[in-house]
């Protein structure tokens, strides 16, 4: 599992070189920042709070940022390399605190068609993957290992901005703070903002 992980970020470090070589020839490659909410995944850690509710920390959950670069390869096909960050708290608690950070980094392939819709998928690691819990109720430290997971995605662009739809298929296995292995299968929405050519 290793040996694929290093695969994966070999590729995530190599892929941006070739798009920029590739887009001097073509000149076909943009950049693209992501804003993305993503909901899923099984419940990892649970907190009561004083007024009996019980908000829910799941393992595909979170907000993510990222940024990236796409390269039309063919007229109706696009490669694009994206690096981000996905965080993941709970509600403000006078007696408890948990957040969760990743860093995912993805590999996609989208057919484009000429309405502007993009349908395709590709393959993601999240790297640095640790969820810190401290308060009364509970102090921990999770940490969990680089294990590659599957994206579906469907989207529209319009000019510079774009809407999409994802699908993330991921299980993490806990490395350090516990043992097993849980679902982060996750849906989310994104807007991008697409830049240059």
């Amino acid at each position: 599992m290793k040996r694929m992980t290093f695969r994966l970020l070999g590729l995530a470090i190599l892929l941006p070189m070739f798009v920029a070589s590739s887009a001097q020839a073509q000149g076909k490659l943009r950049g693209m920042a992501r804003l993305g909410l993503e909901a899923g995944g099984d419940k990892v850690i649970e907190f009561q709070y004083e007024d009996g509710s019980t908000p829910d920390v799941t393992a595909g959950g979170g907000l993510l940022l990222s940024g990236g670069a796409a390269l039309q390869l063919a007229p109706i096909l696009d490669a694009q390399v994206n690096v981000g960050f996905k965080y993941r708290t709970i509600p403000a608690a006078t007696n408890q605190d948990a957040t969760w950070m990743r860093f995912p980094v993805e590999a996609l392939l989208f057919f484009r068609a000429p309405n502007g819709v993009r349908v395709g998928g590709g393959t993601t690691v999240h790297l640095a993957n640790t969820l810190k819990a401290s308060g009364g109720v509970l102090n921990s430290k999770m940490d969990f290992k680089n294990k590659p997971g599957f994206l579906l995605q469907a989207e529209y662009v319009a000019r510079s901005v774009s809407f999409d739809v994802r699908y993330t298929i991921m299980d993490y296995e806990v490395e350090r703070g516990g043992s097993g292995t849980i679902s982060a299968n996750s849906i989310g929405v994104g807007v991008s903002y697409l830049f240059g050519r």
